[in-house]
């Protein structure tokens, strides 16, 4: 289901991805799945965002906070996005409206 979607095209709107804007401003991690978004919400925030050595172990948006220069940035983790992802598939519909409620969309890129 995860992969696919839901059936039908259409989840309860929102689900596992409703958190409160906080801070002065909100920053997007995004990329595709097992690229260190989760290590890097951890390293930055010290927020436990799981990490392991699968795909998808992110399902929801995971928030974390960090103050820089005075400055509270919110720090999402959102699932990773697959080919596909305007289309519904892996939760992609879920994570772009996400995306789009950030004011920086940092992009996460596994260069090994």
């Amino acid at each position: 289901e995860l992969v696919s979607g839901p059936k039908g095209g259409k989840g309860k709107a929102g689900d596992g991805f409703d958190v409160s804007k906080s801070g002065d401003t909100r920053v997007g991690l995004v990329g595709f799945p097992s690229v260190g978004k989760s290590t890097l919400l951890t390293k930055l925030t010290g927020t436990e965002s799981l990490a392991a050595g699968y795909e998808f172990t992110t399902l929801t948006a995971i928030p974390g906070n960090l103050r820089y220069k005075g400055a509270k940035l919110q720090i999402l983790d959102l699932p990773g996005i697959i080919e596909g992802a305007k289309d519904g598939k892996g939760r992609g519909r879920q994570v772009i409206s996400t995306a789009r409620t950030c004011n920086v969309i940092l992009l996460v890129l596994d260069a090994s």
